[in-house]
């Protein structure tokens, strides 16, 4: 509740000065909220808070429920490759320093998270497979809508990178790459991981096979063709000898020809190495072409810079959604949203296609000019390496190209002495030459096209499986125990920050150290008696008391013993002694608004007054809408307004008599004119005859905002209690209501707080727990005669 600045109110004795109220029993925290004041709000406003948990509560919990366990499973891939010196393969307009950067692994992720070959790969793995294995249950990856037309590779793979895949650096320092995978079937999550990490280590293989897999291929030509040739040579020789009738050579023909044979078979080893380096050469300088066009268009992209442009403007876009949605939760599901939403939206979607494209084109690149796990230094290494591999395969070329220049200079020596031997024997020798030679290259070939094979294996790539996934046993989404925590957590703050504004900005009085915050003195509280009226009587409006029907909220006549009766002695106690230096003999009992419990309070207190042994009369002064005589069941006519118009003196002997000593002078008839006759002569008249003939006289004044009646009645009685109902008064009618009294002179002994609810609010129930005590009380708990 707002705090008040004290009311100006002028003292009868000293007219002008302030006035702040007598001390008042129960103060507020006047600095702050206390923790008491704060337990206070928080105990009234447990409905909201509890709603707005509940709010939170249940659809977190269904949306719990409704949605299906998710698993995660992860393989681990290692990732190593010795990088090399960069400085010789730099250009020279590239500072070295600028990349010489630490060893990350941004681009093995970014191939794993947005290479399209490489998903398109396990799309063709998962599609064949079509089942989990060991379960034989589909693949939730391959469901359709529409079962007529099935998936094809380019779908699966964009569901791949989209839904189930992610990718992450392990911890530690270690160059690992961990894999995850994530579907509604644990089994089905780790065939995935692994599909996705063999494909990787696979792609890695491939490109560290590709010198030798030139060289394999290559080979593999020439056996082919140099099996021909022998099988050739063979049926050549065979021909000959059975045409020619030659069966042997001479000894230095025969001498000669093995010569010959082995330097034949020698130079075309030697052409076939020759080929052979050739071949792996070209290959060596096309994938360094390739790469150094490759790392030319990196250097000049920049990619990078527009990913990171493109980031962040999906950051500003979103959070601007975000803000509206904040605001009206509705709008987030909304298909037909305000024009500023669409806009919004449709900015976001095409900033979310951009970054796909610049994602995959950058993927690609580094797919294409990286081979190790590296850093972006990754394809000049390999740059590095190629040039190097380059530089030896020229110089074998070399070596070959003079071996063969010399073995051919040696057999043309050996075939000018074969010469002078007879013609039959050189055809035979130059066939069997010829035989020996393709036996002796070929026996070779087969052993370089079997050592090429064994160097193509060995070639492993830089990447492989360290850990295969395995069906994780628990789902890691939803976290059905830690939503719904947290969703309760997240409706008590937010109720409670309802509740404490909601309090903040209320301006109704609950508690009293609300009216001591306004600096107004409290000289007595009532709690609520409807709950006793429920227990006792059913909820009944009067009950019969000595053949009167009588209101049963004047409980100090029905129920003496009741834990309001003993408020009402006690607030009877405080006005006698609430100003020491007058005998209070008149009390006005009025209330800002009607309806705060003014007649109840005055009947009760008439009651109590009249337990106490006082000689009281109770008189409705409320000329307007008088309500006593209802309350206590007794007529309406004659009374205070009869009184007014006669000149004769009171009569208590004429007076309805409620209990022993207890008097009561109803309103009378209507009256035209209540305010004059309220200030006239004959009322302060009546006033001091009822002063002889009375202890105690208690006047039931009307709502000092409704009528002026209570202002001008005050200034001819000895206290003045205003009663202010808990939870219905509001502060600034209150203030109204006191200012208007101070503006006739009237200080008022007191404020009166009815229907306080103790167990509304915090600490009031152990400061009146022997006043309010269930058990408290003297014999019966009810009274049914006075």
């Amino acid at each position: 509740m707002p705090e008040l600045p004290y009311p100006t109110v002028t003292d009868r004795t000293s007219p002008g000065a302030p006035y702040r109220g007598e001390e008042p029993f129960y103060y507020g925290d006047q600095d702050g909220l206390d923790l008491r004041a704060l337990l206070d709000i928080l105990l009234r406003g447990k409905w909201i808070i509890l709603a707005t948990m509940l709010a939170l509560a249940v659809p977190v919990v269904l949306y719990s429920i409704v949605s299906p366990s998710k698993y995660r499973a992860y393989s681990i891939l290692l990732v190593d490759k010795t990088d090399t010196d960069l400085a010789d393969v730099l250009p020279e307009q590239v500072p070295t320093a600028f990349w010489r950067q630490e060893r990350n692994l941004s681009n093995e992720l970014l191939v794993l998270d947005q290479s399209t070959e490489l998903a398109e790969s396990v799309a063709r793995r998962l599609m064949e497979a079509g089942r989990v294995p060991g379960t034989e249950r589909p693949l939730s990856i391959l469901n359709d809508d529409d079962p007529a037309t099935p998936l094809t590779v380019e779908e699966v793979a964009f569901r791949l990178q989209k839904e189930y895949i992610n990718s992450s650096m392990e911890t530690g320092g270690a160059d690992a790459i961990r894999v995850n995978a994530v579907s509604t079937d644990p089994a089905e999550a780790a065939l995935i991981a692994n599909a996705f990490s063999e494909a990787f280590a696979d792609l890695t293989q491939d490109q560290s096979r590709s010198s030798a897999s030139a060289s394999r291929e290559f080979l593999e030509d020439q056996v082919e063709t140099q099996n021909e040739r022998l099988r050739e040579a063979d049926a050549a020789v065979e021909d000959y000898m059975l045409q020619e009738g030659a069966v042997a050579l001479q000894e230095e023909t025969t001498r000669l020809v093995d010569q010959i044979a082995t330097l034949d078979a020698r130079r075309d080893q030697a052409s076939v190495n020759l080929q052979t380096k050739r071949a792996e050469l070209a290959a060596l300088q096309g994938e360094l072409a390739r790469l150094e066009g490759q790392l030319g268009d990196r250097l000049s992209s920049n990619l990078d810079g527009q990913l990171v442009t493109v980031r962040e403007q999906i950051q500003q876009l979103r959070g601007e959604l975000e803000t509206f949605y904040s605001q009206n939760p509705a709008l987030r599901t909304n298909p037909n949203p305000p024009a500023n939403i669409a806009r919004l939206r449709s900015e976001l979607q095409r900033a979310e296609s951009e970054q796909d494209r610049i994602a995959r084109a950058l993927s690609e690149q580094s797919l294409a000019s990286s081979t190790g796990p590296n850093d972006q230094a990754s394809g000049f290494s390999r740059a590095a390496e190629l040039r190097s591999q380059i530089s030896a395969a020229r110089v074998a070329v070399r070596g070959l190209e003079a071996e063969v220049r010399q073995v051919g200079a040696r057999l043309g020596q050996y075939e000018g002495e074969l010469s002078s031997v007879p013609e039959q024997s050189i055809e035979l020798a130059q066939l069997e030459r010829d035989r020996r030679a393709a036996e002796t290259l070929y026996g070779a070939l087969e052993q370089n096209l079997q050592q090429a094979r064994v160097a193509e294996q060995s070639q492993l790539g830089y990447a492989r499986v360290i850990r295969p996934a395995f069906p994780p046993t628990r789902a890691f989404s939803p976290l059905r125990v830690r939503n719904t925590v947290l969703a309760l957590l997240c409706g008590l703050v937010f109720g409670g920050l309802l509740a404490i504004g909601r309090v903040k900005l209320d301006h109704r009085i609950h508690t009293p150290d609300d009216l001591g915050k306004l600096g107004f003195p409290v000289i007595g509280t009532v709690p609520s008696t409807d709950t006793l009226v429920k227990e006792e009587y059913g909820g009944a409006e009067a009950a019969e008391v000595n053949g009167r029907m009588v209101d049963t909220h004047v409980v100090s006549l029905l129920n003496p013993m009741a834990t309001a009766s003993e408020s009402y002695r006690a607030l009877r106690t405080n006005i006698q002694f609430s100003r020491p230096d007058v005998v209070v003999q008149t009390i006005l009992v009025t209330s800002a608004n009607p309806g705060e419990g003014k007649s109840v309070t005055s009947s009760n207190l008439a009651v109590v007054f009249a337990q106490a042994g006082r000689r009281v009369l109770l008189v409705d002064s409320d000329l307007r809408r008088p309500t006593v005589h209802k309350k206590l069941g007794i007529p309406r006519e004659p009374g205070l307004v009869q009184e007014l118009f006669t000149d004769d003196e009171i009569n208590p002997d004429a007076l309805d008599r409620l209990a022993d000593d207890l008097y009561v002078l109803p309103a009378g008839s209507i009256a035209p004119n209540p305010s004059e006759l309220i200030g006239s002569r004959r009322m302060r008249d009546l006033i001091e005859d009822m002063r002889s003939k009375f202890d105690i006289i208690i006047f039931d004044a009307p709502p000092i905002l409704a009528a002026t009646d209570a202002v001008l009645l005050s200034t001819q009685c000895d206290a003045t209690l205003v009663i202010a109902r808990a939870g219905e008064t509001k502060d600034f009618e209150l203030q109204s209501a006191m200012t208007a009294l101070a503006d006739v002179g009237t200080k008022p002994s007191g404020l009166v707080l009815n229907a306080f609810d103790v167990r509304q609010a915090y600490g009031y129930r152990y400061k009146y727990a022997y006043r309010y005590g269930s058990s408290y009380g003297y014999g019966s708990s009810k009274v049914t005669e006075a």
